[in-house]
C-alpha cells in the first residue's frame, strides 16, 4: 500500500500512473492533505510519498510528524522547491529519499 501526498489532483494522477508503471496493480490511496495522509497511515502503508507544502502544512514540519508517528512506514519527500540543499535536509529529517517534481 503506497500513500501518495500532493494538494494537485493532476500532480497526484501523474504519480499513480507512474506507479503503476512500476508496480502493477499497486494499492495507492491518495491524500490531498497531511490530516488525510494520517488517517491513510493509520491503517498501514508501505510507503508514503509526501509533498513538502500542502495546505495544511508547510516544509518540513509534515515529515516531523509523521516520522515521529509512523516510524516504520518509509517517507519520500517530493518538492517543487529549488531551494539548494532541499534533498539533503530532507534526509535529515528522516526522509528515505527525495524526488524533485522537477
Amino acid at each position: 500500500r503506497i500513500i501518495l501526498a500532493d494538494d494537485h489532483p493532476l500532480f497526484r494522477a501523474a504519480l499513480v500512473q507512474a506507479v503503476h508503471r512500476v508496480l502493477p496493480g499497486a494499492d495507492i490511496v491518495e491524500a490531498g492533505s497531511l490530516a488525510e495522509a494520517r488517517a491513510a497511515l493509520g491503517d498501514g502503508a508501505s510507503l508514503i510519498c509526501l509533498d513538502l507544502h500542502m495546505c495544511d502544512s508547510t516544509g518540513f514540519i509534515g515529515l516531523t510528524e509523521l516520522r515521529q508517528d509512523f516510524p516504520a512506514i518509509p517517507a519520500v519527500v517530493i518538492s517543487a522547491s529549488e531551494a539548494p540543499g532541499i534533498g539533503a535536509r530532507a534526509l535529515e529529517f528522516g526522509a528515505s529519499g527525495f524526488i524533485p517534481k522537477t
